[in-house]
């Protein structure tokens, strides 16, 4: 075994398999921008270089490549690489031993097996049991009842008990006997449906009584239209008074009229105290105001104003 590549200078290079730094590109452009700034010191001086299609590393620091090949042409790669000789010697998976160690067969253990079984099966009984259990309808406690009416009979189960008593109709036979006594009704002959005339639907020259009636309802809604027209004449934030509530008003404003002249006459012409010239002065204001009153009410229109 040699310690080194030779220092003798030969035709025979060095195995780049072995010593690929002395393969590497010298220091230039392309090997700085590939990170051999330093170089290749101790180049051999050999005739011969290394291939660089079977040892494209020894001339770049790249990352080499994978060929491109397809499935069923690796073994002419491996081949081509490793050479005939690698090939031969490729011992992978293969035993250099000449008696190969047999695997030992696991022995069953059915005694262990058979007690496992067991155990699922009373496992399983157990829950069939215990579901049964819980399926099963549960007695209900019966409702307490005095010992003193255990004697006496239930009015309800007597009367469910009791028959129907009665005479027993037999509906067949009334049937029969109701439909033997039954008239039958002829219908009209087609002589006689020809030779009735149809009933008059209108009389000729007289309005429809559904079209006097639609013309009684137009004339109440225009005549409602009509009150309902604002009034011109009317102020603004003035509404006409109805007559009826005129009339009525007027009635009270005369009424009040009288009573107050009543009074006024009533009171005693030669006493002239201080409480009869009041009381003559009051009833003068308001006589003046309800004869003012009387004057607006008694024309034929009144306008009352609206609350804004």
């Amino acid at each position: 075994m040699c310690e080194g590549p030779s220092m003798i200078s030969g035709p025979i290079p060095p195995d780049p398999s072995l010593f690929p730094e002395y393969y590497k590109r010298p220091a230039s452009a392309r090997g700085r921008l590939e990170g051999n700034a330093h170089g290749t010191p101790a180049l051999l001086s050999g005739p011969l270089a290394p291939d660089p299609v079977l040892y494209p590393g020894c001339y770049s620091s790249r990352a080499t490549r994978h060929p491109r090949i397809g499935p069923n042409a690796t073994h002419i790669l491996e081949k081509g690489q490793r050479g005939v000789m690698g090939a031969l010697l490729r011992l992978e998976g293969v035993s250099l031993s000449p008696n190969p160690t047999k695997h030992k067969q696991l022995v069953r253990d059915y005694g262990k097996e058979n007690v496992r079984r067991l155990r699922e099966i009373q496992r399983r009984c157990r829950e069939q049991e215990a579901q049964r259990e819980h399926s099963r309808p549960v007695p209900v406690k019966a409702l307490w009842s005095s010992p003193k009416y255990q004697d006496i009979p239930s009015r309800v189960m007597a009367q469910l008990q009791l028959q129907v008593q009665g005479r027993m109709v037999d509906f067949v036979s009334h049937n029969a006997q109701a439909a033997g006594k039954t008239v039958l009704r002829r219908s009209q002959s087609l002589t006689n449906l020809r030779n009735s005339q149809p009933l008059p639907s209108a009389v000729k020259g007289q309005v429809p009584q559904y079209l006097e009636e639609r013309k009684e309802q137009w004339r109440r809604e225009e005549e409602e239209k009509r009150r309902n027209i604002p009034d011109p004449s009317i102020p603004a934030g003035h509404t006409l008074m109805p007559e009826r509530e005129r009339q009525e008003t007027l009635e009270s404003l005369k009424e009040t009229h009288r009573s107050l002249v009543s009074e006024l006459l009533s009171l005693p012409v030669r006493a002239d105290s201080l409480g009869v010239r009041s009381r003559r002065a009051q009833l003068d204001r308001r006589l003046s105001e309800v004869e003012e009153a009387i004057k607006i009410f008694s024309r034929d229109k009144v306008y009352v104003k609206t609350d804004s």
